[in-house]
């Protein structure tokens, strides 16, 4: 039986020079990126029904809806890797937290959370992981029960009053 023992991190990334925007850090649009690549390894390495399983099956995950907190800059040469929680699931989706952790001071950079839906790519439309995907989803949801999320996850997007 397989066991999770903490949530999965993913390797350690470096911020190349073309992801620097005219305000010298890191372009919102490379945070979505490295994001999205923790989760397509993670999808991969540990649920396996990353792009193998897409390729193989014919079916795999869609962004659903997708928040982004950014809580410290990052600039060239830094490096950073990627915690990742699932905090909820039911056969066809998936609710993931993300946190992108500096690998200099182990401080929390940006997050993310999102809801991803399992499509088959042949009708273009939503379908059931596979029972053995869901098994490995729930075991890996279960070992993220009652670990600290980070703060930011669940908060809607407004302006502080």
């Amino acid at each position: 039986m397989e066991v999770f023992d903490n949530t999965f991190e993913s390797p350690v990334e470096e911020v190349s020079e073309d992801w620097i925007d005219y305000n010298g850090h890191m372009n919102v649009a490379y945070y979505t990126f490295a994001f999205d690549r923790a989760i397509d390894f993670f999808l991969e390495t540990i649920l396996r029904i990353g792009p193998t399983h897409v390729k193989n099956e014919n079916q795999g995950p869609y962004s659903l809806q997708a928040n982004y907190h950014y809580l410290q800059e990052l600039k060239v040469g830094d490096r950073f890797s990627t915690r990742i929680f699932i905090i909820d699931a039911d056969k066809k989706r998936i609710h993931l937290a993300l946190e992108m952790i500096s690998s200099s001071n182990r401080g929390k950079v940006a997050i993310c959370e999102t809801v991803l839906i399992n499509v088959d790519l042949k009708l273009r439309k939503s379908t059931e992981y596979p029972e053995w995907a869901q098994k490995k989803i729930f075991k890996y949801k279960n070992a993220c029960d009652g670990l600290a999320l980070p703060k930011e996850i669940g908060k809607p997007i407004t302006l502080k009053k």
